[in-house]
């Protein structure tokens, strides 16, 4: 007993039981809620698209407006993206209780699987994050360009678009070389 507890920190196994059901209760919080706020802004900026396409604003109201959608919908990425972050620190956290305790619920995703490991295919959400946040973010610019020609108040928002990406992937890519590689405890 004392040795399977020296095993896992000396931390009682019910006691990481515990800690493990409310990690893994706020990791699937974080990783809807992000889409529950967005959701509403992305509706939102439909109906900017259809007052863009009903009227005839001038250049700089498309412009001014444009920009206001996109560094709304700028901070809803970087949420978004801080978010996530916390989503990745909750699933390590998940992934160091499975090992210290032998479960694999989350370690199947990932090269430390025992048993069957599973591998998701396709575009992962925060990719789908980042479509949907360059999409909302130039289509009204790019709807008026289509409907009114060239203005350079388009270009604005074009500025803008490329620094919040580069933003939000750099913060993940720094957070995960922080934690560093997940290994396995001795078993000795």
């Amino acid at each position: 007993m004392a040795e399977a507890q020296s095993k896992r920190g000396g931390v009682p196994r019910d006691v990481l039981l515990v800690e493990y059901s409310a990690a893994n209760d706020v990791y699937l919080t974080y990783d809807g809620f992000r889409w529950q706020a967005g959701s509403f802004l992305i509706a939102g900026v439909f109906v900017y698209w259809g007052f863009l396409i009903q009227s005839t604003p001038s250049e700089m109201v498309v412009g001014v407006s444009s920009v206001l959608v996109a560094s709304l919908m700028s901070c809803w990425l970087l949420f978004a993206s801080h978010y996530r972050q916390l989503y990745l620190l909750k699933l390590r956290r998940l992934h160091e209780i499975e090992l210290l305790l032998g479960m694999e619920q989350h370690l199947r995703f990932t090269p430390l699987a025992r048993g069957l490991q599973y591998k998701a295919q396709g575009i992962r959400g925060h990719h789908i994050d980042n479509v949907v946040y360059v999409l909302t973010a130039v289509g009204g610019s790019v709807l008026a360009i289509a409907k009114n020609g060239f203005s350079y108040w388009d270009l604005a928002v074009f500025l803008l678009v490329p620094f919040v990406i580069w933003r939000a992937t750099r913060n993940e890519g720094e957070m995960k070389k922080n934690l560093g590689p997940l290994v396995r405890p001795s078993e000795t």
